[in-house]
């Protein structure tokens, strides 16, 4: 039975039921306005109604949620390099639009319009490259430490031998030392004294005490030299002092030759200064041309040849354009609906009929208020940028935050609410509507998907109703429906 012929059926029959149930006709009050409500909604006699009705049949397909942000693009990186001195433009070796490796020389001025400083460090750099270079690379020198450590090695054997063979009594060295260093000690001050004794006057005052200080010091002389005879067991002569001495100064070689060595076994500290020298001089030379500090595109030039220019005036602007970001602000709202690796959409209105692809690379994690909205950065990368883009174009991004492949969509005109719930009418097989309870998993501009797939491909569903009345009249009248298993579907709803 088809809906028209249904409720125009439905209406006689409830005509006749109330005159032969007059007093149940209150209580089924409800249902018999739902039904006229119905009748006029879905047709009826109604050939005027203000709603139409169409049936859509559901099919299945990928489903995705966007967030869409305007943002502009911009190159990473991206630089506009200025003059480093003044003088005249002299050689310009790209045009705009041309591509440049790092390091590559733009332009430079005229030597003859440069300082004179400029000039010698170009000298002063020759020198030091070469310098830097020897540093680096040659080997004489650490052969040459090499040597002079093992010679010092081997005389400071030698020499120690030949201390210690006066050493009779097998004393400790320590205690030698220390009494050695206090002969010599004692000996110093009999010599200052003798010193001091000698340039007095026979007749001077301080000639005597001053001798009997003297006296009293060479007692205390000889007593520590009885001392250090002892602990050696051999007198402590001219040839054991020559022995001593001599290995005291072939201990201080050895230490020289060993600091040599260690510096150029690892030279990081000269070669650190070498290469500051070079660097200093470098950008003292290349002050007077324009350098490429990394590959990318002259995007523009704001000189000419000839032209005069000074310090700190801006050259080129300099894109890498094989990486192109639009930066986009999102509100506090959706942030945590955004993550790192999303996919995006980007259009431009500069580029008709044509879609880029993008990632998002980066969100700030700290918002901005601005005007009393709190606002996230978020950085989304092009994955196919082209020479059509230019920075600066405006992008529309649509952010896809929600993506399910191979899903029922359902129209959003055919999910109508009622009673706080949701309901989507459903077409049987016999042309009758059944009101079918869904949840609304997510919802796009035109379609949404249901939680729990309620329905499937192919079903057919009613559109474009109007269900505002129906949901007053229900309310009113405690919610009964046009039949037991309408009835018992309707109820579910929340």
């Amino acid at each position: 039975m088809k809906i028209r012929d249904f409720f125009s059926s439905l209406k006689t029959k409830t005509v006749d039921y109330v005159k032969n149930h007059k007093k149940i006709s209150l209580i089924m009050g409800g249902g018999i306005l739902i039904i006229i409500i119905s009748v006029l909604v879905f047709g009826g006699n109604n050939e005027n109604a203000s709603t139409p009705t169409q049936v859509a049949t559901l099919t299945t397909g990928n489903f995705s949620k966007t967030i869409d942000v305007v943002g502009n693009v911009k190159a990473v990186p991206s630089a506009t390099l200025s003059w480093g001195t003044s003088g005249l433009v002299g050689e310009i070796y790209y045009n705009v639009g041309d591509t440049v490796k790092e390091g590559d020389v733009i332009a430079k001025l005229a030597d003859t319009s440069v300082a004179a400083s400029i000039l010698e460090a170009q000298t002063d750099l020759l020198e030091a490259q070469y310098e830097l270079d020897r540093v680096m690379n040659s080997d004489a020198d650490f052969q040459a430490a090499a040597q002079a450590l093992e010679d010092a090695e081997y005389d400071y054997r030698a020499k120690e031998d030949a201390r210690d063979y006066w050493n009779f009594n097998g004393t400790n060295q320590n205690t030698l030392d220390e009494a050695r260093a206090a002969y010599h000690n004692a000996d110093t001050v009999v010599w200052n004294l003798q010193n001091d004794y000698d340039s007095l006057s026979s007749d001077d005052p301080a000639k005597e005490s001053t001798n009997e200080e003297l006296q009293e010091a060479i007692l205390a002389r000889d007593k520590a030299l009885r001392k250090l005879n002892y602990l050696l067991g051999h007198t402590y002569d001219h040839s054991v002092e020559t022995d001593y001495i001599e290995f005291e100064m072939a201990k201080a070689t050895l230490q020289e030759a060993r600091i040599t060595y260690e510096r150029y076994l690892d030279n990081s500290e000269e070669i650190s200064a070498a290469q500051a020298r070079v660097q200093a001089l470098e950008n003292t030379v290349n002050s007077s041309s324009i350098i490429a500090p990394f590959d990318g595109v002259l995007t523009n030039i704001l000189f000419n040849q000839g032209e005069s220019v000074t310090s700190g005036v801006s050259a080129v602007q300099l894109d890498d354009l094989s990486n192109l970001v639009i930066d986009i602000y999102v509100s506090e709202v959706d942030i945590n609906d955004i993550s790192i690796g999303q996919n995006v959409n980007i259009t431009f209105d500069a580029i008709p009929n044509k879609q880029y692809l993008g990632k998002v690379t980066n969100l700030s994690q700290s918002g901005d208020d601005s005007s009393g909205i709190v606002e996230f950065q978020v950085s989304i990368t092009v994955s196919n940028p082209d020479e059509e883009i230019k920075t600066g174009f405006t992008a529309l991004a649509s952010i896809v935050i929600q993506e399910v492949e191979n899903t029922v969509l359902v129209p959003n005109t055919a999910i109508q609410s009622l009673n706080g719930g949701n309901i989507v009418m459903v077409i049987g097989e016999d042309g009758t509507a059944t009101p079918i309870p869904v949840e609304v998993e997510a919802s796009g501009d035109s379609f949404s998907i249901l939680k729990g797939n309620p329905l499937a491909e192919g079903d057919q569903v009613m559109i474009e109703i109007d269900l505002t009345s129906i949901s007053q009249i229900t309310s009113g009248f405690g919610g009964m429906m046009m039949g037991g298993q309408d009835r018992q579907q309707l109820q579910q709803i929340p």
